[in-house]
């Protein structure tokens, strides 16, 4: 549910702590060039004939539609966005001995909200979704279990790999709550990348 927040605060600290060491060694400096200002062009308008339509009539009685939600989707997305809001809360590691900790907080807050949104979607009366979600979950936990683990012996070259393995999982979710209609529980394709 929540992987693509964890892959990305992984992924930062792993980096963040290559920057860290790289910076300790100097390995970091690069001469910059100074920034060219590109002036603006104003952009011209295009004019565009109108048209001038009257609208077609229905040759058949149109039926009332309820654009309510089931109480199950709008709980959801409120779980979801509940837990964005917990996950942006929690500070990214400065430091390599920072990132178990993270990590941590990140699979507590991981696994809750993995209980609670399965638990809604299991509501909403497509069976095959709810079991495919819970798959994915376990598998997602796990991974984060193999991160933290990885984190506490020290090997963050191995974090990459499982970041991939991650962000997999991720958008395979993804795909599951966009089936559902639960906006709130999506993110877009760029947020979803290495």
């Amino acid at each position: 549910m929540f992987r693509f927040v964890a892959v990305v605060l992984v992924i930062g600290a792993f980096v963040g702590a290559l920057y860290v060491g790289g910076n300790t060694f100097g390995a970091w400096e690069t001469p910059k060039e100074a920034p060219v200002a590109v002036p603006k062009l104003p952009k011209q308008k295009r004019a565009r004939p109108k048209r001038h339509r009257t609208p077609a009539r229905p040759t058949h009685p149109v039926k009332a539609v309820s654009h309510t939600k089931p109480s199950w989707l709008v709980e959801l997305n409120a779980a979801c966005r509940r837990g964005k809001r917990e996950s942006d809360s929690i500070p990214s590691p400065a430091t390599r001995q920072e990132v178990p900790r993270a990590l941590r907080r990140i699979i507590a807050l991981n696994s809750r909200m993995n209980r609670e949104t399965a638990a809604l979607v299991s509501r909403s009366g497509n069976a095959a979704l709810a079991a495919r979600l819970r798959r994915l979950y376990a598998q997602d936990e796990a991974l984060m279990q193999r991160t933290l683990k990885v984190a506490e012996q020290g090997r963050y070259q191995r974090i990459p790999a499982l970041a991939r393995s991650l962000i997999t999982v991720a958008k395979a979710e993804n795909g599951v709550f966009a089936r559902l209609g639960a906006g709130a529980c999506t993110v877009s394709p760029d947020e979803l990348q290495l």
